[in-house]
């Protein structure tokens, strides 16, 4: 164990989980430098909040400019330009009619802030969200995260009133035997409807919350026609459809966001990660309608919408629009896949996984991803884990990315893969 580990484990209480214990001193586009002098690709964008790499220059200069002039008044004390400006600018990507924010600090406020307001302004309470979702840990978010079991361990009774989906994922689904995304499909909202039918009328439900790609839960997308769907129920039912877009917002998917490539447009969009460019920020976005019926005083927040925060996600906002990264994402992810096609052969890799620039690869154990994600880092490779067991290895890059890098990397990954996959557990 380094000193640096030992100083960080006196003082940092264990609930936190790593990854690693890098000692990272600085990072400069889709690169981290150790304290030690060891250079390491990142392809994790910080859980994929960097989608214009690490210190990016108009970032930067967007952050130092505005800290000089401003820090914190807090937006219910005074406004400033910056939150105004990235609220106006949000205005222009957003889905048609979402023009309406609200500033938080994170993702698990953002969903908080949007169990809020589709409650208040519904007059109802039942919240419908999908097996394998993550919204954040928080207590509201809590509840609704259901990517693992352990988010909620020893936390007793959290919200009511929340009801338990079967999200449409072939590896995972209850059909007995092996079929296809149209018949997984087909059986989620069967049992979707039987919900309403036998466990929460239809006239209780406020919203239907759900990640147009899972997440945490393993990078996995929904089908068009299944948020299509599910936009039909809740226009029949009179309920709120929510969209976390956290993971998926801000060009990461091929377009600004999941919504617009699928064709169908929420109620509500949650926020965050890739939005403040680094720095904590998360939103809320409705139309102006319904956030008119969101009663003054009855939710706000000190440090929501930062004024350097803002400044961070507006710089960032033009970075990905100025350089045409919207696009690239679909590019990036087309490499990562062509990349990873030497393992599709090996019986250990269930499924490889495409989204824009979210890219899985699914193997038949925790233990196998996971040594594969060690046997990168021993080459200077980044990589995170997630799926309902850590069974899947995740590729986040930035938006940015030079290809020889990426190309670099994701070969890396192949030959660390293949390095542990011989010989290892079941």
């Amino acid at each position: 164990m380094s000193d640096f580990e030992a100083r960080a484990r006196r003082v940092l209480p264990p609930v936190l989980g790593h990854y690693t214990w890098l000692e990272i001193d600085r990072g400069e586009g889709s690169w981290l430098f150790t304290a030690d002098g060891r250079r390491v690709l990142d392809l994790t964008c910080g859980i994929a909040v960097t989608a214009v790499g690490h210190a990016h220059p108009k970032v930067v200069k967007a952050v130092t400019t505005q800290a000089q002039r401003l820090m914190h008044i807090s937006a219910g004390v005074a406004k400033y330009e910056s939150s105004i400006a990235l609220a106006e600018a949000l205005a222009t990507i957003t889905p048609r009619g979402l023009d309406s924010v609200f500033f938080g600090n994170s993702g698990a406020e953002a969903v908080e802030g949007a169990i809020k307001l589709t409650r208040q302004t519904t007059g109802r309470e039942a919240i419908i969200v999908f097996r394998g979702g993550f919204h954040g840990r928080t207590v509201g978010a809590a509840t609704l995260t259901t990517s693992k079991s352990q988010y909620r361990r020893g936390y007793g009774a959290l919200l009511p009133e929340v009801y338990v989906a079967p999200f449409p994922y072939p590896l995972a689904c209850a059909l007995p035997e092996a079929h296809d995304m149209e018949a997984c499909e087909a059986h989620c909202f069967a049992e979707l409807e039987m919900m309403l039918e036998h466990e929460v009328p239809p006239e209780h439900v406020a919203a239907i919350v759900i990640e147009p790609v899972l997440g945490e839960g393993g990078y996995i997308a929904a089908p068009a026609s299944f948020l299509r769907r599910l936009r039909e129920l809740a226009t029949k039912i009179g309920a709120l459809l929510v969209f976390d877009e956290v993971q998926t917002g801000m060009g990461r998917t091929g377009a600004w966001f999941a919504a617009q490539k699928v064709g169908v447009t929420p109620d509500v969009m949650t926020l965050a990660k890739a939005l403040g460019g680094g720095l904590p920020l998360g939103a809320v976005v409705a139309t102006r309608e319904r956030m008119e019926h969101w009663r003054t005083g009855t939710h706000g927040s000190t440090f929501g919408g930062n004024p350097v925060s803002c400044a961070s996600g507006l710089a960032t906002l033009e970075v990905i629009r100025d350089e045409g990264l919207v696009a690239r994402a679909e590019v990036l992810g087309t490499i990562m896949v062509e990349e990873l096609a030497p393992l599709r052969s090996h019986p250990r890799l269930r499924e490889i996984r495409q989204f824009g620039a979210m890219v899985a690869a699914e193997f038949d154990n925790k233990t196998v991803a996971k040594a594969a994600i060690a046997a990168s880092l021993e080459r200077d490779v980044l990589l995170i884990s997630c799926g309902f067991h850590d069974q899947v290895v995740r590729f986040i890059p930035a938006l940015n990315i030079k290809e020889d890098d990426l190309r670099k990397g994701m070969r890396s990954f192949v030959e660390a893969a293949r390095s542990i996959l011989v010989g290892a557990p079941a």
